[in-house]
């Protein structure tokens, strides 16, 4: 209601899990007279909500605020490491840790485990979201799917001579 009164909501709700409930709005306030509006951010309650939602929408925000040319998320094609199981209601972003496997050739998204909005502990070692589209069944071992980059590689034992292939934004796997 505060937001509705002082501005005007962008959205208040969207289809992805986790992060169901976010609010983007924009308001005019009388010191900001002559200014452009505040933009404002309402992030879900649960903590690995919030913490996804930021990565996805508020940080390239700020990313395109600030002049960045390309403020979205890195986007790398990767290799399931288990099946994983579709939510038919809304796509999901996945938390995964991404390792480099000699074998495939190719990096590979490891779960970080139990993927409800109140684990906080799946967020410690993940540093990758998989893109999981909206649909009913299983994806098999081994599937390609696409994962957004919200974290330090270093550890994912990428050789030094090889260079990552980012997909260009909104591109599918």
């Amino acid at each position: 209601p505060l937001l509705q009164r002082r501005g005007v909501i962008h959205y208040g709700r969207v289809l992805m899990k986790p992060g169901k409930p976010l609010t983007c709005a924009t308001i005019e306030t009388p010191e900001r007279e002559g200014k452009p509006r505040l933009l404002v951010f309402g992030l879900p309650g649960n903590p690995v909500s919030s913490i996804v939602t930021f990565h996805l929408v508020v940080h390239p925000c700020i990313r395109k605020l600030k002049g960045y040319a390309d403020p979205h998320l890195r986007r790398v094609r990767v290799l399931t490491s288990t099946p994983m199981k579709l939510d038919p209601e809304r796509p999901e972003y996945h938390r995964v840790m991404l390792k480099w496997d000699d074998a495939s050739g190719a990096l590979v998204g490891i779960t970080t485990g139990g993927q409800r909005s109140s684990r906080l502990l799946s967020m410690r070692s993940a540093n990758a979201l998989l893109e999981l589209p909206q649909a009913s069944g299983v994806l098999p071992v081994g599937s390609t799917v696409s994962a957004l980059v919200i974290g330090d590689l270093s550890h994912a034992n990428i050789r030094s001579s090889l260079t990552l292939p980012f997909l260009p934004a909104g591109a599918a796997p």
